[in-house]
């Protein structure tokens, strides 16, 4: 909005994932008009790193907005603006240019695992002014780390971003940091909402390479002609500064107040708590984390694994049929559906990148328990399935720690699609599940930032509240298949612990 008038009534909305981007064009009425994704690829490297190419996002992205934009047939005037939400906190060195200087570090990547332990005793001081704890998955240690190991970065580096914030400034040639990814660096004061210069003393981040710090819905450059050539939009349409995934996600699950919780899954699954700043208590947070969340006043609690479609696509990569890549996890799906619940004995652990809430151990590895010669390849699916499930209902037992227990809850995300999965999540937790008319993820909530800053959206608490109103799709738990889970869930939580040692050793042989 410029001056007070809303320009267009139509808004894009883009998601840098972890597996890939997706994009979708938005109307006035909130609805989706067309959407596009598009899959790149991660670099894993041992131990425990995880990177991408920044200038993938950057690909994908143009060729998303392209797709979108041709497949709605919408006139270009008529977009308003875009905004960016993305997998968080995955980080990207730039030099003054705003050119990578090295690969992305993603959220996966936990190399920063020894600067965590050479900080270990300012613990207390680092929650009480972030809100999070000590841990590789923030942005901080993760910079620590290369500034240790690859000390030619300080002269070759100008500036960090994060992963939208990389994408804002290819479309604006402008340099921020939205608030909400602000909370997931360790470097920020969760009370001002800027950075904390004790913080970034602590980690010996270079101050100058920290951008300014804007508001999700703050309108912070427009599209430059080159982007403009790029991406299909016209220049000088309006880009905001943008959002986390989850936050993303959970503005289009309709999140809006105090208590309301959703799970989105897509590489992996958060369980995500809009919770009244206010009332949030830091010291009770436990395995949990936090971040600002874009509705004034409330704040994003979240309990978060690593790798649950992640697993299915790491299945369907090494153990898939020949159908298409795009039907594939429609057909595991089904097939898991032919199996038993407990899958016929067999009990899996999810932890197959280490595992951040409710474990925070990087070293934890995955584990598919109870395998006979009976066993067959839907059981070792409906097992995947029942196992990330198993770690979702772990976290939401640390959310109940809070207080914060839901009456229902929502699910979006790619998981959402899937009708045996989202049972199997009803059956395990015991809860009603409510999926979205709209369950497309973090895009739409970023297309929902894009439309409150131009002023499409007068008010976006009222546009959240009236989505979770919206259901596609409602999910009751089975009360036999929940008793039956309830056993094989005490033996998931058994199972970790008594495999500790073993992954210690393991870790051990990985590092030798």
């Amino acid at each position: 909005m410029v001056g007070g008038r809303v320009h267009g009534d139509g808004v894009i909305g883009v998601d840098i994932g972890t597996t890939g981007a997706k994009a979708v064009l938005v109307d006035d009425a909130g609805r989706v008009r067309a959407e596009a994704g598009e899959e790149y690829p991660t670099r894993y490297l041992e131990p425990n790193g995880a990177e991408q190419d920044p200038d993938d996002w950057w690909a994908a992205t143009c060729r998303c907005v392209r797709a979108v934009l041709g497949r709605s047939g919408i006139d270009l005037a008529r977009i308003g603006g875009i905004g960016i939400s993305s997998q968080a906190p995955s980080v990207v060195v730039v030099d003054a240019s705003g050119v990578p200087v090295r690969p992305a570090l993603l959220w996966l990547d936990r190399r920063g695992q020894p600067a965590c332990r050479q900080r270990a005793d300012a613990a207390a001081t680092v929650v009480s002014t972030t809100g999070n704890r000590i841990d590789a998955y923030f942005a901080a240690p993760k910079l620590a780390w290369l500034l240790a190991n690859e000390p030619g970065i300080r002269q070759t580096g100008a500036g960090v971003l994060m992963a939208n914030g990389y994408v804002v400034r290819r479309l604006t040639g402008v340099a921020v940091c939205d608030s909400g990814h602000l909370g997931l660096t360790l470097l920020g004061d969760l009370d001002t909402g800027q950075w904390s210069a004790g913080m970034v003393d602590l980690w010996g981040v270079p101050p100058a390479w920290l951008p300014p710090v804007a508001e999700p819905t703050d309108v912070v450059g427009t599209v430059t002609n080159d982007a403009a050539e790029a991406t299909g939009l016209l220049a000088g349409t309006p880009v905001v500064a943008g959002v986390v995934d989850g936050a993303a996600a959970s503005l289009e699950a309709g999140l809006a107040h105090h208590g309301d919780v959703c799970e989105m899954t897509g590489q992996s699954t958060v369980v995500n708590a809009a919770v009244e700043a206010k009332r949030l208590r830091r010291d009770r947070l436990g395995t949990l984390s936090v971040l600002p969340y874009p509705l004034p006043g409330h704040h994003l609690v979240y309990g978060s694994m690593v790798a649950t479609g992640g697993i299915l696509r790491w299945f369907r990569d090494e153990f898939g049929d020949a159908e298409p890549a795009s039907d594939a996890f429609a057909a595991l799906d089904a097939l898991a559906a032919t199996a038993p619940p407990g899958s016929g004995g067999l009990v899996l652990l999810p932890y197959y990148l280490g595992e951040r809430s409710p474990l925070w151990n990087a070293d934890a590895r995955g584990a598919l328990v109870g395998l006979s010669m009976a066993s067959r390849r839907a059981d070792v699916v409906r097992a995947i399935l029942e196992g990330t499930a198993y770690g979702l209902a772990h976290n939401l037992e640390e959310l109940g720690r809070l207080g914060l227990r839901p009456g229902v809850l929502r699910s979006v995300g790619g998981g959402a699609r899937g009708t045996t999965w989202t049972q199997i999540k009803a059956d395990v937790t015991g809860l009603p599940i409510d999926v979205p008319k709209e369950s497309r993820g973090a895009p739409v909530g970023a297309a929902l930032v894009a439309a409150a800053a131009i002023g499409l959206v007068p008010d976006l608490a009222a546009t959240v509240r009236s989505r979770a109103a919206g259901v596609l799709r409602h999910v009751d738990p089975d009360p036999a298949r929940h008793a039956v889970y309830q056993r094989y869930y005490a033996v998931f939580r058994d199972l970790y612990p008594a495999l500790g040692r073993t992954f210690d050793q393991l870790a051990g042989l990985r590092a030798t």
